[in-house]
């Protein structure tokens, strides 16, 4: 490696810079304090000198101002300016200058200027008195000339000692580091660089106490240590190459292991799945069991379900096992607490095993005890306290089973109750499913028969009324009329609410059926129109129409058609006390689209979403006051769906609410 001198040896020169830099700054900043204390020590000897001229002028000057004395007064003026720092001086009595004087060379200066005088000079006035009475005054002006004069001189021998210092240092400088501190540093450097290329028994200079020497000593150990320490790495190597082959038998082993636990992981995730997404109880006890048997390398296993009216546990699912042994469990009985594995575990709620069968003499099964199987492990199936069944692994050679096989059967095991759980509620749920859907149809069927049954007296009341009130018995009394024209409307009040549950009655009983035939929608929207139009003109209402003229023929039932859309329209001016009432129809996808929209309160979005239930009423005050049974929009539901199409709301709150309904144009048969 070849050295360059001019590089290492730049550490002198750089350290003398340093230090010549760091002393220049010193002395420069106590010269730079020097002079701003000289020229503040001037400074303030000129004021002194000011302060003590006024003082003479105001012991000298009072007699010969009260005498008016002029000469005495330019005598002291002149003997004033034998100070060298006076550049102007002015005595006056009263508005009568008794004498002034400018220095030779200020003649030009204005000196009435305060400003230019505050500036550039010290200036000082002083009142003469003579036995407590003003007899004039005196001003005088001081040049600062004599302080910048002291100065620069200051300035001047600073800078001389700095450099004189600065080029004594720098010599100094150069001499002390090339002999010291470069010459040593290179030597060391030549040495250095021997072993960074690799030659461990280069020579050190270890001589001299001072830093560079303890520098060098620590190279010399370095290198000693760095040798020994190549020594100690090549032993090393060897152990490592050692060591090596035995980590990579323990990450195989880590690894198979890591596996075990991934397959336990996915099964557990496939068993939960399973449970969450299917009521198959049979695939999902299938799964699980098949899953304990292969990651405990077991032979076989069983999941028994728990008679709680027997105390019995009955095989369920079965896996790696044969019929006969199967058949053998169920005709010998497992109960809670016998001498049985299965019977112990339930009974301590919690596994149970039998490492060696050959060595329990009392097995209550003696097939099993005298068959293929040695060890055994049972796992009770419990959900929150209550015992559901239990989950068997058997093992065709003796021994323990693992603390990890352990953990491994109680998580399926917890999944297992969790599935007969799961499935015993789904049985109970359809069976009383089943149970509310008879007597649901006994219900429509009953209300279907109550609802005629009414239906014909009453019209026949509301017949008889009407011949009443038209006089065809005799004249009537208009107080009666008033009367009978109340039990009229009341009447026809109740049996319009008996035509509802009549038809959701049918509906539900299935007993409704459409009578399909050709209609025109645009004379039958007329005709509910025209129904509803008094209803509109006694609150006040505009209903618009936008009907194509244009429509095709239809086909399906327009008494039911119609009794939907009255229904709409109906609730609509119901609910509408300002604005209007739209009716629009249009054709798209061979269907027909109608949407009643109104200017009323409009419903909530909680509300638009339970609107077409049965019985259901918006719960608002207004809406109470209307009254109603809360069945025109399930039955208008009801009887669309029949048609084959969709009804729906869209309504913001107190912006009013838009119905709409879409029908096939001809519609080939009743939906179900």
């Amino acid at each position: 490696m070849k050295l360059n001198r001019n590089k290492y040896s730049s550490v002198s020169n750089r350290f003398s810079f340093v230090l010549i830099g760091v002393v220049t700054i010193i002395l420069f900043s106590f010269a730079a304090v020097g002079i701003f204390i000289d020229i503040g020590k001037i400074e303030k000897d000129l004021h002194s000198r000011l302060d003590n001229a006024l003082r003479l002028a105001q012991k000298s000057l009072p007699t010969p101002l009260w005498n008016l004395d002029n000469d005495v007064a330019q005598d002291f003026v002149e003997a004033l300016f034998l100070n060298n720092s006076i550049v102007y001086t002015k005595v006056t009595w009263g508005d009568k200058i008794i004498s002034e004087k400018v220095r030779q060379g200020h003649e030009k200066q204005n000196f009435s200027d305060v400003e230019f005088i505050r500036k550039q000079f010290i200036a000082g006035d002083s009142n003469i008195f003579f036995e407590n009475k003003e007899v004039g005054q005196i001003s005088i002006v001081m040049s600062r000339d004599s302080v910048k004069n002291q100065i620069i001189r200051s300035i001047y021998s600073t800078i001389a000692l700095t450099i004189f210092f600065i080029l004594a240092i720098l010599l100094t400088t150069v001499l002390v580091t090339k002999k010291y501190i470069s010459a040593p540093l290179l030597k060391l450097q030549e040495s250095a660089s021997l072993i960074a290329r690799g030659d461990l028994d280069a020579f050190v200079d270890k001589n001299g106490n001072d830093e560079i020497g303890m520098l060098s000593r620590h190279l010399d150990e370095m290198r000693r240590s760095i040798k020994e320490f190549l020594a100690e790495l090549q032993t090393k190597t060897n152990q490592i190459e050692e060591q090596k082959q035995t980590l990579e038998t323990q990450v195989n082993l880590r690894t198979q292991e890591l596996s075990r636990t991934v397959e336990e992981l996915k099964a557990l995730g496939e068993i939960s799945q399973a449970v969450s997404s299917t009521l198959d109880l049979e695939t999902v006890l299938k799964s699980i069991v098949r899953h304990a048997v292969q990651l405990s390398k077991a032979d076989a296993g069983t999941i028994y379900e728990f008679d709680e009216a027997t105390e019995n546990f009955i095989p369920s699912i079965n896996y790696g096992i044969n019929h006969d042994l199967v058949e053998a469990y169920r005709k010998a009985g497992l109960y809670v607490g016998d001498k049985t594995a299965m019977g112990q575990a339930a009974l301590s709620q919690s596994p149970y095993q039998i490492p060696d069968l050959s060595k329990v003499s009392d097995y209550p099964i003696k097939r099993l005890q005298n068959g293929r199987y040695q060890a055994i492990l049972a796992v009770p199936l419990l959900l929150k306290n209550r015992l559901f069944g239990g989950l068997i692994i058997r093992r065709t050679t003796s021994g323990e089973f693992s603390d990890k096989v352990l953990n491994l059967l109680q998580s399926f095991a917890a999944q297992s109750s969790v599935a007969i759980h799961n499935a015993r509620l789904f049985r109970e749920v359809e069976e009383k499913g089943r149970e509310l859907k008879i007597v649901n149809k006994h219900k429509s069927e009953f209300l279907a028969n109550m609802s005629h049954e009414l239906r014909t007296p009453l019209n026949a009341i509301l017949g008889y009324t009407e011949l009443i009130i038209d006089d065809i018995y005799g004249p009537v009394p208009e107080k009666m009329k008033e009367v009978l024209e109340r039990i009229d409307k009341n009447g026809r009040h109740l049996l319009g609410l008996i035509n509802d549950v009549l038809d959701l009655s049918k509906i539900d009983a299935g007993r409704l059926i459409l009578s399909l035939t050709d209609y025109s929608m645009s004379d039958m929207i007329e005709t509910v129109l025209s129904s509803v139009e008094s209803l509109a003109a006694e609150k006040r209402l505009k209903i618009i129409s936008e009907v194509p003229s244009d429509l095709p023929l239809g086909k399906g039932d327009e008494q039911r058609v119609a009794q939907v859309l009255l229904n709409l329209i109906g609730n609509a001016i119901k609910f509408t006390e300002i604005g209007e009432i739209k009716v629009k129809v249009g054709v798209k996808n061979d269907k027909f689209k109608i949407s009643v929209s109104d200017t009323g309160p409009g419903l909530l979005e909680s509300d638009q979403r339970r609107i077409f239930e049965e019985f259901h009423q918006v719960d608002t005050s207004s809406t109470r006051e209307k009254g109603g049974t809360g069945l025109g929009l399930s039955i208008s539901n009801k009887i669309i769906k029949m048609h084959g199409g969709d009804i729906w709301v869209e309504s913001k709150f107190g912006k009013g609410s838009k119905f709409q309904f879409t029908i096939p144009i001809r519609v080939k048969q009743q939906k179900v």
